[in-house]
């Protein structure tokens, strides 16, 4: 899913509505992972019933998306899909991390894009909750039985694309290999530690040309962009209490203007032919 390269000039203004609207603290925090960092961020911590409430609190408190002007409503927009944002307990360490998704070659649109489990809800999917377990039980074979939901998240209408509910869940003594890929929709399953995602170097943004920045983070060779970066943006202000939010993930995207394309220059056959120097 790819929302980023849809949306216009307001996107930078959402971000920092959604910063303010979530009210995080300014008290200073680490820009890298510290000692300290390090000894709070434990599964006890991230995962206590106190973290749930306040991560679905956030969640479901979520502003609206400000439609673009510019952007006239599409079809697709009459659609609802379920998303699962997975906290993943790794197997033999414990360590917290969340589980994404490379959309398969075989796909129509947003090929080899990254993302969240789900998809489109149907109309034999109870809640969005069903929606989004049974799209990760088809996708790569997790069963729903393995998950611990915390909840579901505050509709995103997007524009251009479907609207869509984050739904929040845990998955204990986690191992990617336990995975059964749909290779028709999934090209790789593959799970990010939470710390990789809160170092300086790990958060990034894209710049468009219609002039709006999205939030991106790259670990490793992944590249998570999009509606998936804006969506585990968004989920890492919920999930962290003010006092673990790094400086990097608490800057505000800038907006910088559109890029213009110069003036197109004449062929040379037309430049020749009203050139009185060429005439014979």
């Amino acid at each position: 899913m790819s929302l980023m390269s849809q949306a216009s000039r307001t996107a930078p203004q959402m971000l920092l509505h959604l910063n303010r609207h979530l009210a995080f603290s300014t008290a200073s925090a680490t820009s890298s992972e510290s000692p300290d960092v390090r000894k709070m961020l434990t599964p006890a911590e991230l995962l206590s019933p106190e973290s749930q409430k306040r991560c679905m609190e956030k969640m479901l408190s979520l502003p609206a998306f400000p439609r673009p002007k510019s952007l006239t409503p599409s079809r697709r927009e009459k659609q609802t899909s379920a998303v699962l944002i997975a906290l993943c307990q790794e197997r033999g360490t414990d360590e917290i991390s969340l589980l994404y998704t490379r959309r398969s070659r075989h796909m129509r649109s947003h090929s080899f894009q990254i993302s969240f489990p789900g998809g489109r809800r149907d109309d034999h999917d109870t809640s969005y909750v069903d929606c989004a377990l049974r799209e990760t039980e088809e996708e790569i074979g997790l069963p729903r039985h393995r998950i611990t939901v915390w909840g579901e998240a505050n509709q995103l209408h997007l524009p251009r694309t479907s609207s869509i509910v984050p739904v929040v869940g845990v998955v204990p003594d986690f191992s990617i290999s336990e995975l059964r890929l749909n290779w028709e929709e999934v090209e790789e399953a593959f799970s990010v530690p939470l710390r990789s995602l809160m170092v300086p170097k790990a958060t990034r943004h894209t710049q468009f040309r219609s002039g709006y920045s999205g939030p991106v983070f790259v670990v490793d060779h992944h590249r998570i962009w999009g509606i998936t970066g804006y969506l585990t943006h968004l989920f890492l202000h919920c999930l962290l209490p003010p006092s673990l939010l790094p400086d990097c993930l608490k800057t505000n995207i800038k907006f910088v203007r559109p890029f213009k394309l110069p003036p197109k220059l004449p062929h040379h056959r037309e430049h020749s032919a009203t050139d009185p120097s060429m005439r014979t």
